[in-house]
């Protein structure tokens, strides 16, 4: 069976809601370690007062410091999965050893299944001085493929996303495909350009690093075969440090 790459992106911890390629936005569920609204925030535009400049030497969490989750920039970390079911598989990830180790485990299912961590920022950042965002990586996968979000105002849906979000509904931010190659017992930099991705998103704009509001990691799952056999399990374990942009 071939396999595809789909595209979803998470929204922001502030109303847990979904902005996505290919799922409904109620057919997402997702936990964080933060209290948030369980309805949307109406929707307000960056403007100087909310938008702080990324840090001079980019650094936008190393995992580092228990009580922050060693997030530098202002935020949180949420897992989530779509569609929902009555027993979500939701990723779960832990930051002790100074990183943050995601760990999946989820079986084929007759449609595509999203899952994924991303860190949220509590305010628009302006990353312009920069040219991407870039991660230490290691660990395994197998039976799903794995890629990267960098997320703006304009690619998350105005009604479920963020506080700053702008985007008309099923908004998802660009993503880049993590290559298999890339995961490793060693870890490796990865760095994904604000310009360029395999997946555009949606809406079809570019992206806008004046106005970032997260980092996200996505594991896709293909649908199981339609004779039942040979289903591979979604199961893996990454680590992930010192992520920052670069210029």
């Amino acid at each position: 069976m071939s396999r595809h790459f789909f595209a979803i992106a998470l929204i922001s911890s502030f109303a847990l809601g979904t902005g996505c390629g290919s799922s409904a936005i109620s057919d997402t569920v997702a936990t964080t370690g933060t209290e948030a609204s369980a309805s949307p925030v109406p929707s307000r535009p960056c403007t100087a007062a909310n938008t702080s400049m990324a840090p001079a030497d980019g650094l936008i969490a190393d995992f580092a410091e228990a009580d922050s989750k060693g997030i530098e920039i202002s935020g949180g970390i949420i897992t989530w999965a779509a569609p929902k079911a009555v027993n979500p598989a939701v990723p779960t990830y832990t930051t002790s050893g100074g990183a943050l180790t995601i760990t999946v485990n989820l079986s084929p299912t007759s449609t595509p299944q999203f899952v994924g961590a991303l860190v949220n920022f509590n305010k628009c950042i302006d990353a312009s001085a920069f040219s991407g965002v870039q991660f230490t990586l290691n660990g395994s996968l197998s039976g799903c493929q794995m890629g990267y979000s960098t997320g703006d105002v304009a690619h998350q849906d105005m009604t479920f996303g963020s506080a700053y979000a702008t985007g008309p509904a099923g908004s998802y931010a660009p993503q880049t495909r993590i290559a298999a190659l890339d995961l490793t017992s060693t870890s490796r930099t990865i760095k994904v350009p604000f310009a360029r991705y395999d997946n555009q998103g949606s809406p079809a704009t570019a992206l806008d690093p004046t106005k970032l509001i997260f980092t996200q990691w996505q594991f896709t799952v293909p649908v199981a075969p339609d004779d039942g056999g040979g289903i591979e399990m979604c199961a893996g374990s990454v680590t992930i440090d010192d992520v920052r942009f670069y210029r």
